[in-house]
């Protein structure tokens, strides 16, 4: 099981949201590089990074920031947020990202099938879930099909790696919707990245009683933030 602390970044600063809602911006540190040098330290072998105003508008906004990010870690680099164009997946490979999350764009067909084309396993889809609807733009704008559908169709495409998002879960630190999670490993064959609610240490030991092979990891952001326990500790569990 990987983890997968996070990093969103919002005009250059690493900051968490609560539920996707950008009134609710809590700024953690103004140098991202830094705190991925801080993640690998402590045991760190994948990050995930978001580019937050870039999965808001479209338009991939922190290059800047994810390239330092790059330069300063060895830590595979997990990244989405703004790419709605093959250029854009281009661009942010080069500088050394592993796989990218798509959002929006994975609810276009046509461009889903290109990029899986193109780039193969370094293609995730975000599933972004409020209330069984799957939201995109940042979470601001309903993808109008459901979670479900959503399965259906990424297992059409043979999409191999899904980053699934409950978003009342995210931020609140009331733990990940199980329930959830075990539909949706029922209902794919994608390798599944859990995010979203994690936010205490027995959350990582129960993700690490799941017995389903394709459960591939999870994503910890607001619990390392503000200290609910260590990355080392949650990385030692892991193991």
């Amino acid at each position: 099981m990987n983890l997968y602390p996070a990093i969103d970044i919002y005009h250059g600063k690493v900051i968490r949201l609560t539920q996707g809602d950008y009134n609710s911006c809590v700024v953690y540190s103004k140098d991202p590089a830094a705190v991925a040098q801080a993640w690998e330290q402590e045991g760190a072998r994948w990050i995930h990074v978001v580019d937050l105003e870039g999965a808001k508008t479209g338009i991939l906004t922190n290059a800047a920031s994810l390239a330092a990010i790059s330069k300063s870690v060895k830590a595979q680099i997990q990244f989405g947020g703004g790419l709605r164009h093959i250029d854009d997946i281009e661009k942010v490979l080069a500088l050394g990202v592993s796989r990218v999350v798509l959002g929006t764009k994975a609810l276009d067909k046509t461009f889903l099938e290109g990029a899986l084309l193109k780039f193969k396993d370094k293609i995730a889809v975000g599933l972004d879930v409020r209330r069984d609807h799957v939201k995109t733009g940042g979470w601001m704008k309903d993808g109008n099909i459901t979670l479900t559908e959503a399965l259906t169709l990424f297992n059409q495409f043979g999409v191999s790696t899904l980053v699934y998002t409950d978003i009342e879960k995210d931020g609140v630190l009331q733990g990940p919707n199980w329930e959830k999670l075990s539909t949706v490993l029922a209902n794919t064959r994608a390798r599944v990245i859990l995010s979203g609610g994690i936010s205490r240490i027995s959350d990582i030991e129960r993700c690490r009683a799941i017995r389903e092979p394709h459960f591939e990891g999870v994503i910890i952001g607001k619990a390392l933030y503000d200290k609910r326990f260590t990355l080392s500790e949650a990385v030692q569990l892991a193991a």
